[in-house]
């Protein structure tokens, strides 16, 4: 992968197709990826979020077309739904947090990669049990921006179909494995994803699945390094 982005210039980028159905947009678009993206992962620096929308588009590509993995999960856009783009257009957020959550009504879980004040995290929304699992690798007592829009979006969705009760989510942090460096977060929600997927998509109690508090060893964040890089060099797209 390095040898393929050497021929870019600092500031020059590649494009990996997303289709609407992905992230539930209006319609189908581009992921930019540069290839100081591509060395930020590949020397385990702080990922952009260029990285974690390729990734999360290569599992909804594999729950969608795999009969092998569970087509039981969605996906909200990590862009879409940052703290970010919460402060500069909330109402149009809202309205696509809403639309999400009708899209995606039928799945187990949501997986929502959120990014907020230079760390990620992973919001896995249970609809059903109207439960948020918050999967933060350097757990802390946060006031999360994303909070009261998903609650109010949550109200709405329900609104919509025809339901006054349990419009209320209940937040609940997950214990998950923790990060040992200031820069490991994005590693982590790539994992936590990928692990939700390979073994856990069809989980009654993600909070009873996950117990583990230690950091992921090398080899696991490598593994999802080489799911990254496997998906984008068979779908990038070299600009003219």
């Amino acid at each position: 992968m390095k040898t393929m982005m050497l021929g870019l210039k600092e500031g020059e980028h590649v494009k990996v197709h997303c289709t609407k159905r992905t992230f539930n947009m209006e319609k189908d678009f581009e992921i930019s990826v540069t290839v100081e993206d591509t060395d930020q992962l590949l020397s385990g620096a702080w990922l952009n979020i260029s990285i974690i929308q390729v990734f999360a588009t290569a599992l909804s590509e594999l729950c969608f077309h795999d009969d092998c993995h569970p087509n039981s999960i969605g996906f909200m856009c990590p862009e879409m739904i940052s703290a970010t783009m919460l402060k500069s257009d909330a109402d149009r957020i809202l309205l696509y947090i809403t639309r999400s959550m009708s899209a995606l009504s039928s799945k187990t879980f949501i997986l929502c990669p959120y990014y907020e004040k230079s760390h990620w995290m992973l919001l896995v929304l249970c609809l059903s049990k109207r439960e948020v699992y918050i999967f933060d690798s350097q757990q802390k007592k946060r006031n999360l921006m994303i909070k009261e829009p998903l609650n109010n979006a949550f109200r709405s969705y329900k609104r919509l179909g025809g339901q006054s009760k349990g419009t209320k989510l209940t937040w609940i942090p997950a214990q998950c494995a923790q990060q040992p460096g200031s820069l490991d977060c994005g590693y982590y929600v790539m994992r936590f994803m990928y692990d939700i997927i390979m073994n856990h998509g069809n989980s009654q109690d993600l909070t009873k699945d996950f117990s583990r508090t230690l950091p992921y060893s090398p080899e696991e964040i490598n593994e999802v390094k080489d799911f990254w890089a496997d998906y984008f060099m068979n779908n990038v797209e070299f600009l003219a």
